[in-house]
């Protein structure tokens, strides 16, 4: 046995060795072939007069070509090797993603910023672009690192193209990229809609003109016109980094399946399109889901957590009961179709609700976090009311994982916070009468979250008994407000069916 577990291991290890070999390998071919390529791009830029086929025959680009991608690629590596220095306690769905975002962001930006610096004015160059599109998609302090280098690797490159001349063109625009895209990102936490971070965009922009404009004064006052231009248009500038913003930056969610402030809060509108459909076909399932999310949001905020990120979750944690909505009992009217069917088929509905929902999260390109939520809300609890059903028809022991959830476990603390209020609020529903004594209801919550630790529910993720407890008192304050004075109805029997 002990031979077996150890060659299990070596598999397992040699595993994930290949994977992270495999990963380090494409990051490594991703960072080469954008080095060469924005070096390409560079290079014949500047043959303008002469046939580039002629020059490439010629081999007079080669070398340029060369010295350009080993400095780009020297940049780019350093910034990324800072990311995962930055982000090297994340999830692996956004490691994996991290050099495919920041490579398209640099590209892109790069690629508008030689067109705008070289057709119009190389204070137009939205380089402020990458900064906040990897910013809102990677980390505002890896936003504000990309901002300085790829400013310096474009101005650099700028100046090595056309001379030297341009230098103070080239310091004023990259002092002024530098200023505006900090203030930007700044602005990342207060505005919350992307028609308040374009007024701020706006007023970013007025504000940083100055800067220019103060440089092109000390370098020749006497050119009034130059001054103004300056302003005017690193002015435009800001504004146009925040156009293209607002134009790639949904593109880019949807391609890399990543949560912002500005996605998030969209899909909790309740236009989207799945959020109609629960409402549509599983009206219980749905008004469960919006108090669900109003309590995940209140006790995210009380531990620390993305609170849009956790009600997002528990909006869409269940979307996937609008399958077999009617084995639900929030969504019946009468009839049970429990009543016809032997327990192992009702828990093959009851549980299948969970990767059906994970289906159509991806199918729907949601943010990775809330399909993976909508996976693990129920991590591998068992369903025990038709558990204790099928063990009255049989002498035999039955398996329990059988009627259990196929997991996995919560992962992240805001899928244990759905796991936890999912199903507090269902219990609360059931047992309205505890609510009103202070007393029980502290009990009953307690030995709800108790009862999920003791079945290891947590181990997987960092959730720590800190958390937990509060998480328990922002429960047991938040839910008898909600609950107060209700009428008391006969308890229905069939109540703990789906939970």
């Amino acid at each position: 046995m002990d031979r077996i577990r150890k060659k299990e291991r070596f598999r397992f290890s040699a595993f994930a060795g290949g994977a992270r070999f495999k990963r380090a390998a494409i990051n490594t071919a991703i960072l080469v072939v954008l080095s060469v390529a924005l070096a390409v791009v560079v290079r014949f830029a500047t043959l303008n007069d002469e046939n580039v086929a002629d020059a490439v025959l010629r081999g007079e680009p080669s070398l340029q070509i060369v010295v350009l991608s080993l400095i780009i690629g020297v940049i780019m590596s350093t910034l990324i090797a800072y990311t995962f220095y930055v982000k090297r306690d994340a999830d692996r769905h956004v490691t994996g993603k991290l050099v495919p975002v920041m490579s398209v962001a640099v590209f892109i930006t790069f690629l508008l910023a030689l067109v705008f610096g070289t057709t119009v004015s190389l204070y137009v160059s939205p380089l402020a672009l990458c900064s906040l599109l990897v910013a809102i998609l990677v980390d505002k302090r890896v936003g504000i690192v990309t901002n300085i280098l790829l400013s310096q690797m474009f101005f650099l490159t700028y100046i090595l193209v056309y001379g030297s001349e341009k230098a103070v063109e080239s310091s004023a625009a990259l002092v002024t990229s530098m200023v505006a895209s900090i203030f930007m990102i700044m602005f990342l936490d207060k505005a919350h809609n992307r028609i308040k971070f374009t007024v701020a965009g706006f007023v970013v922009g007025i504000c940083t003109a100055v800067v220019p404009m103060l440089i092109n004064y000390l370098v020749d006052a006497n050119d009034v016109s130059q001054i103004l231009l300056s302003g005017l248009w690193s002015f435009v500038s800001i504004v146009l980094s925040v156009a293209l913003f607002m134009i790639v930056l949904p593109l880019m969610e949807y391609l890399f399946r990543l949560n912002t402030p500005f996605r998030l809060a969209e899909l909790c509108s309740l236009e989207n399109p799945l959020l109609k459909k629960l409402a549509n076909e599983a009206p219980g399932t749905f008004n469960h889901s919006m108090v669900v999310g109003n309590l995940a949001e209140l006790c995210a905020d009380a531990i620390g957590e993305n609170t849009q990120l956790a009600k997002v979750c528990a909006y869409y944690h269940d979307v996937g009961k609008t399958k077999n909505a009617q084995y639900f009992i929030e969504n019946q009217k009468g009839y049970n179709p429990h009543d016809d069917v032997i327990p192992e088929v009702s828990v093959a509905m009851i549980v299948s609700h969970v990767t059906e929902g994970y289906r159509m999260l991806k199918k729907e390109r949601l943010p990775d976090e809330v399909a993976d939520t909508a996976l693990q809300h129920h991590g591998t609890t068992p369903v025990n009311f038709f558990l204790y059903k099928a063990q009255n028809f049989t002498e035999d022991n039955l398996d329990k994982k059988e009627f259990s959830y196929p997991g996995p476990k919560p992962r992240t603390k805001i899928a244990a916070i759905i796991m936890i209020t999912d199903t507090v609020e269902a219990a609360s529903r059931a047992l309205s009468e505890k609510i009103n004594s202070p007393t029980a209801f502290r009990k009953l919550v307690h030995d709800m979250i108790a009862q999920k630790a003791g079945m290891d529910q947590f181990s997987e993720c960092p959730i720590t008994y800190k958390d937990l407890a509060v998480i328990e008192d922002t429960l047991v304050q938040a839910i008898p407000s909600m609950y107060h004075a209700r009428i008391q109805y006969n308890n229905n029997p069939r109540q703990d069916k789906d939970a």
